[in-house]
């Protein structure tokens, strides 16, 4: 998941759009376009994008990651490792990794995010925070027009046997145990309800109502099947059914983080018990001793 869910980690070193361009606009010319980067293994297949750089004598260089949703671990999910490969490959010689930006090909969305890393040693990164960026901002600090699609060179993969969307209601107490990953809420134990109180602004997740947020997921799953609509109906018509609950602004993104199938929590369950996505969510929602939430399924088609 892919997993294209709002963006948590806030390092204190991220600039903003502003401070990125004054210190790092320059004309800079591509002097790599590969269209099939290959840069990590995930569920025993090949993790790619498109990998785009932009360099000039003097400046750091522009790393522009470019991604379909089913080219196996997300750029969000991936970025530490995806941007640390880049510099190992690429730029080896660097002190400093490339600037990250990234961009998930998706309909009505032409934005890309600038993602800020700490560096814990040579090709060694972590704490990634993220910066929308818009392309007339990309080309400002790139010095050129940046080409934000998939590319001529993209093979995609072949298509598989479609599956059909089912949600699910779980309880939360019956969702694998996230593994630490990325923030020190995530590696530190088990939040306390007043400890979470006092520190929910450690990153994005912690600081949403998960209880209110599940409980109008499910809201809108039981209602349009009332209505006799397929989980698929629901996903179609996210935008809408969210909004006909009144949902306010502060819980929407939350909402359809939930309901959005291609960044639903979307538990593996089992001996290997892991997520596709959802492991930070799943963590906050434990501290938060959340009763219950939504989850995406796929089930398999019937073969004949």
């Amino acid at each position: 998941m892919s997993d294209q869910q709002p963006k948590s980690s806030r390092p204190n070193s991220r600039p903003s759009v502003e401070e990125l361009l004054r210190v790092h606009a320059a004309p800079r010319q591509r002097s790599v376009d590969d269209h099939m980067f290959v840069a990590d293994e995930s569920w025993g297949e090949s993790c790619t994008f498109r990998l785009q750089l932009f360099t000039a004598a003097g400046h750091r260089t522009v790393a522009v990651a470019t991604q379909t949703p089913a080219e196996g671990r997300s750029l969000t999910n991936g970025a530490e490792r995806y941007a640390s490969r880049v510099w190992e490959v690429h730029e080896a010689d660097a002190t400093e990794p490339p600037i990250w930006i990234q961009h998930q090909v998706r309909a009505g969305d032409d934005d890309y995010e600038a993602v800020f890393f700490g560096v814990d040693g040579r090709f060694r990164l972590s704490g990634p925070g993220w910066l929308t960026i818009t392309e007339d901002q990309l080309a400002a600090l790139v010095g050129a027009e940046v080409d934000g699609s998939r590319g001529e060179g993209y093979i995609p993969r072949p298509a598989l046997p479609e599956e059909q969307l089912q949600y699910e209601i779980m309880a939360v107490a019956d969702l694998p145990e996230p593994d630490p990953f990325r923030e020190a809420c995530m590696t530190s134990p088990r939040h306390a309800l007043a400890q979470l109180r006092r520190s929910a602004d450690c990153c994005w997740y912690h600081a949403q109502d998960w209880s209110t947020v599940s409980e109008l997921a499910i809201r809108v799953v039981e209602q349009a099947r009332r209505e006799g609509k397929s989980d698929s109906d629901v996903a179609d018509q996210l935008s809408t059914r969210t909004r006909e609950l009144g949902t306010d602004d502060m819980n929407l993104p939350a909402l359809r983080s939930l309901l959005d199938p291609g960044i639903g929590i979307m538990p593996h369950l089992g001996e290997d018990a892991s997520y596709t996505n959802g492991n930070h969510r799943a963590r906050a929602m434990k501290d938060a001793e959340v009763a219950r939430t939504v989850v995406v399924t796929w089930l398999q088609p019937e073969l004949d």
